[in-house]
C-alpha cells in the first residue's frame, strides 16, 4: 500500500479545492476566476483603441495629408515638455488664406494643446493619466459659428487584454447630446473583435441609436486586415501589407447604403508610400479616378519641403500645393 506524504496530501487538498476549475464548486466567481487564468495563460496582447483600429492604413492613406495651395509650419521648441507652431495657409480661389498658432505642453501622465486662428476660433485638448490602465480627456471647440462648438468629455479603461472607452460630446442638463461607449478585446494574440454603442439626443424627447462592430486580424507584423460596420448603412474594410521595411501599401473599401435618403455608393481606395533615405512619397487613386501624390523631402535637419497634387480625371480638375516645415 502506497503511503502519501504531508507535502502531497497537503498539494492534494488545494488541487481538490481550487476555486477555478470549472463545475468543480456551483460559485459563479469561479467562472470568473477560471477566465482570467485562461487569459493569463495565453498571454493575450493589448488590442490598442477602437478609434485608431486601421491606423496603419491611414498612415499610408492622403485623406488627411493632402492639402492645396501653399503651407508654412515654423515650429519652436523651448523645452523637452513644451513648444510652440505657427502654421499660415494660402488659399486658392474661393479658400481664404489663414493663420495658425498653437501651444503644446506635455509631460508623462499630462498633456495639453491648444489652437487659435485668425478668425477667433479657439480649439484645446486637455489630457491627463491618472493611472497606466485609466485616463480621462476633455476636448473644446468654440467657433463664430455656434453650430460647431462642441465640448467633448472622454475617460478610456486601458485593461491587460482588452479596452473599454466612454464618450459625452456636448452634453446638457435636458439629457440631449451624443453618447458613445465602445469596447475592444483581444481574443487571440492575432484576432481583435469590438463593439460601439451610440445614442444621439439632437432635442428632448428625440432619441436614436447606432450600434457598430469592428474585427481586427493581424496575422503577422506586416499585414492587418479590419473590418467596420456604421450601424446598418456603412461598411467599411481595409488591408494593409509591409512590402519591405521601406514600402508599404493598403487598399480600403467603404459601402454607404441609405434608404430613406436612396442613396447607394461605394468609395475604393488605393495607396502606396515608401520612405527614401531623405524623403517619403505617398501616392493613391480611388474608384472615381482620383489620383493623389504627396512628396516630403528632408533637406536637413529639422527642415522639410512639400509637394502635393491631385488629378480629378472625371471632373478635369487638378490641384497643386507646396509647403515648407522648420523646426529649431
Amino acid at each position: 500500500m502506497e503511503i502519501k506524504t504531508t507535502a502531497q496530501l497537503d498539494q492534494l487538498v488545494e488541487k481538490e479545492e481550487d476555486p477555478t476549475v470549472p463545475f468543480q464548486y456551483w460559485n459563479p466567481l469561479s467562472y470568473y476566476r477560471a477566465l482570467n487564468a485562461h487569459r493569463e495563460r495565453i498571454s493575450l496582447p493589448k488590442p490598442g483603441q477602437f478609434d485608431q483600429l486601421n491606423k496603419e492604413t491611414k498612415a499610408t492613406l492622403l485623406t488627411d495629408l493632402f492639402f492645396d495651395g501653399a503651407r508654412a509650419d515654423l515650429t519652436k521648441v523651448f523645452s523637452p515638455n513644451f513648444q510652440v507652431m505657427h502654421s499660415f495657409q494660402l488659399g486658392q480661389g474661393a479658400s481664404p488664406s489663414t493663420f495658425n498658432f498653437a501651444a503644446v505642453y506635455a509631460t508623462e501622465k499630462m498633456l495639453m494643446h491648444g489652437t487659435t486662428d485668425t478668425e477667433g476660433n479657439l480649439q484645446s485638448r486637455f489630457h491627463y493619466n491618472w493611472y497606466p490602465y485609466f485616463s480621462t480627456r476633455i476636448q473644446a471647440q468654440n467657433h463664430k459659428d455656434p453650430t460647431r462648438s462642441m465640448f467633448q468629455a472622454e475617460a478610456e479603461y486601458d485593461g491587460q487584454d482588452f479596452i473599454v472607452n466612454a464618450k459625452a460630446v456636448n452634453p446638457s442638463i435636458d439629457g440631449t447630446g451624443f453618447f458613445l461607449v465602445n469596447y475592444l478585446q483581444s481574443v487571440s494574440k492575432k484576432l481583435a473583435f469590438g463593439a460601439e454603442f451610440m445614442v444621439q439626443k439632437p432635442m428632448p424627447g428625440v432619441e436614436e441609436s447606432v450600434t457598430s462592430l469592428a474585427l481586427r486580424y493581424s496575422p503577422n507584423d506586416s499585414s492587418v486586415w479590419v473590418a467596420q460596420t456604421q450601424g446598418s448603412n456603412v461598411l467599411s474594410a481595409s488591408y494593409w501589407k509591409k512590402i519591405t521595411p521601406k514600402c508599404d501599401t493598403c487598399a480600403e473599401i467603404q459601402i454607404i447604403n441609405v434608404e430613406a435618403q436612396n442613396r447607394r455608393d461605394a468609395v475604393v481606395n488605393i495607396a502606396a508610400k515608401y520612405e527614401f533615405t531623405s524623403a517619403t512619397y505617398r501616392a493613391q487613386i480611388n474608384n472615381q479616378f482620383k489620383v493623389n501624390m504627396l512628396l516630403e523631402e528632408k533637406i536637413a535637419p529639422g527642415f522639410s519641403f512639400l509637394l502635393s497634387g491631385e488629378m480629378d480625371h472625371l471632373k478635369g480638375e487638378n490641384k497643386f500645393g507646396f509647403g515648407l516645415q522648420l523646426e529649431s
